[in-house]
């Protein structure tokens, strides 16, 4: 079970080296959590921008990492397989046998899970069976659940 004491982490401080947005300034600091999956590619950034909002799908190339000490920004990933028909006729890119490489848990206890349409998603964790997850990325202390600031 998740421990507070133990899990928490840093977010690394990257520096938006990107055109002016709403969401963020050119030359200032944010706390980025971790990379995922964008269009098959590990390189969509969570960033906790100028609203104090975490966001994702943001490209990593539009920043520069200034500080990792705890190694959020890492390429660690674990494989889980489907174990549910649930979503076999729906829209959602899932589908049963089949295996996938997961990021991390939320704090609602979701596995971040790069499907069928090559981006990552939030997807419950009860429809998957963990195959392999040396890194212990599927445990309540990864993603944004343990970070302190």
């Amino acid at each position: 079970m998740y421990n507070k004491d133990t899990y928490d982490k840093k977010p690394a401080i990257v520096k938006y080296i990107g055109e002016e947005t709403n969401e963020f300034s050119c030359g200032k600091e944010y706390y980025a959590y971790f990379l995922e999956y964008w269009q098959g590619e590990r390189v969509s950034l969570h960033v906790k921008g100028n609203s104090g909002e975490i966001t994702d799908f943001n490209p990593f190339e539009y920043f520069e990492v200034a500080s990792d000490q705890d190694n959020v920004l890492n390429m660690n990933e674990a494989i889980v397989e489907c174990l549910t028909h649930n979503f076999d006729d729906t829209l959602l890119d899932i589908k049963y046998g089949r295996q996938y490489r997961a990021l991390g848990r939320d704090k609602d206890g979701y596995y971040l899970i790069m499907d069928e349409s090559y981006d990552c998603y939030f997807y419950p964790a009860g429809y998957f069976k963990i195959i392999d997850d040396k890194f212990d990325l599927l445990s309540y202390h990864t993603l944004y659940y343990s970070y302190c600031e």
